[in-house]
């Protein structure tokens, strides 16, 4: 029997004749969608019958259908305090608050009607979700798990259940929620993507891998399983795998840009510029008026220090999308690998105008300024200075500015930072002999024959370590 059906007959079996006449109406009015018409006759009815908690609840129902929040909801609570142990109720004015985003008070409804009927699926699904996008995610494990014993509800409830347990700090829960998920679900790739999605989040990320490759197990067929695997792999640095990944995902999908260029980004990543270079034109006519095309073609140019086709891909692409802060930086770059001193500055100044919080233009315009010459060394510092104020961790920037303080003879400034820098990367050679210089300029001898010695075993390691790898082996 419907809600509306028992809401029918307990006002006839509560109401005069006009009553009657008027709930059916009501009742009839609301099945087509006319809930004006409902509504008007709900109130109605209520003038004879201002007791019948049903009527009440049938017309925050219709309230809330014209959207009409607040009467809805003082219809609901009316309804409440003449019935106030029907959990339905408590529900229905969950809704409304949580529609409302008043969180805290749909929190409290549910908790009270679920203390009434515990096992309603439908309300500890919102009570759980409202608790998970509280942060309570201790609190929402008991209804999740009362989920868990209703059937049909499909593998979302593992996937919350699995989120909770691992930021509940119970670890152990979380991985058999997991484990289980992995042995007896027949779940879609989409659920393994939500899963791994959860478990990204959660810093697991060798259990996000086993499901991503579960994913791929179980439709084999699916580039998007194909490629979800490939990016994390990609993301862990795992070039090789993302590689195989990503061909897998553009063999399946061949007509998808998104597989595509991913695969194309890999492989620059891989700086397997050739390759990169090889599979662009084989999908040119595909692809070939996507900005990410063209921008990618640029970058395999680029690096195959094609400098000059680099430019013209860049150029033309600059032209046509002014907006993309990226194309003007490598059109700088590139035009620096050429020789050119000043040509690149305008494009690193039009790359910070576009995106002023990345910190690489801001560190390569100074780089560039250091290097026009003295007469523009406290524009670099500018520039290095905001790049490190994004990126204070960055050690080139903290080089460039050392060296920038050198030239303008602020040695024991310079002096503070290669230090941190050594501090941090203590095989850092560029460091140790702009310190080095920097201490005899200071008159301190002893450090800078320090350093001079760190100098010598550095470069004597490194040439070691090239002597070793082209030595063949000895047969024995």
């Amino acid at each position: 029997m419907t809600l509306l059906h028992f809401i029918l007959i307990m006002a006839l079996a509560q109401g005069s004749k006009s009553v009657e006449a008027l709930t059916q109406q009501a009742t009839e009015d609301y099945r087509r969608g006319n809930f004006s018409a409902a509504r008007d006759e709900l109130r109605q009815a209520l003038e004879e019958a201002p007791q019948n908690a049903d009527l009440w609840r049938y017309l925050g129902q219709a309230n809330a259908k014209l959207n009409e929040m607040d009467s809805a909801i003082n219809d609901f609570q009316r309804s409440l305090s003449l019935d106030p142990q029907n959990a339905q109720t408590h529900f229905n004015l969950g809704l409304l608050y949580r529609r409302k985003g008043q969180t805290n008070k749909a929190l409290e409804m549910y908790r009270q009607g679920l203390a009434l009927d515990a096992n309603d699926p439908g309300a500890n699904q919102v009570y759980a979700s409202l608790l998970m996008v509280s942060e309570r995610y201790h609190e929402a494990i008991a209804p999740l798990q009362r989920l868990a014993q209703t059937k049909g509800l499909g593998p979302s409830v593992q996937i919350a259940l699995s989120d909770c347990y691992l930021r509940s700090g119970m670890r152990g829960l979380g991985v058999k929620e997991v484990q289980d998920f992995l042995e007896s679900s027949n779940a879609p790739a989409t659920d393994h993507f939500n899963l791994a999605k959860v478990l990204l989040e959660n810093h697991e990320d060798d259990l996000a891998q086993r499901v991503l490759r579960h994913a791929v197990l179980v439709a084999p067929d699916s580039a998007a399983a194909h490629a979800k695997l490939g990016v994390f792999f990609a993301n862990e640095n795992q070039l090789e795998d993302a590689a195989q990944e990503m061909m897998s995902a553009v063999r399946l999908a061949p007509d998808s840009a998104d597989y595509s260029m991913e695969f194309a980004a890999v492989l620059l990543l891989s700086q397997r510029y050739s390759t990169a270079l090889d599979f662009l034109t084989s999908v040119e006519e595909r692809f070939r008026k996507l900005p990410d095309y063209q921008y990618k073609v640029a970058l395999a140019f680029y690096g195959l220090n094609l400098y000059p086709e680099a430019i013209t891909k860049l150029d033309e692409l600059a032209r046509e999308h002014p907006e993309l802060d990226l194309v003007q930086y490598f059109l700088g770059n590139s035009y620096l690998a050429e020789g050119e001193m000043t040509k690149p500055e305008p494009y690193y100044k039009r790359a910070i105008e576009l995106n002023p919080t990345n910190p690489l233009y801001y560190k390569s315009l100074g780089t560039l300024l250091r290097r026009q010459g003295p007469e523009r060394v406290d524009e670099a510092i500018l520039a290095l200075r905001k790049a490190l104020s994004i990126d204070a961790e960055d050690v080139q920037a903290k080089l460039e500015l050392a060296l920038c303080y050198e030239e303008q003879r602020n040695y024991p400034q310079s002096e503070s930072l290669l230090e941190e820098i050594i501090r941090r990367q203590p095989a850092s050679l560029p460091a140790h002999v702009a310190l080095a210089r920097t201490y005899y300029r200071q008159k301190k001898k002893a450090e800078g024959d320090r350093e001079r010695a760190t100098i010598s075993r550095i470069t004597s390691e490194e040439q070691s370590k090239v002597l070793n790898q082209t030595q063949p082996p000895s047969n024995k």
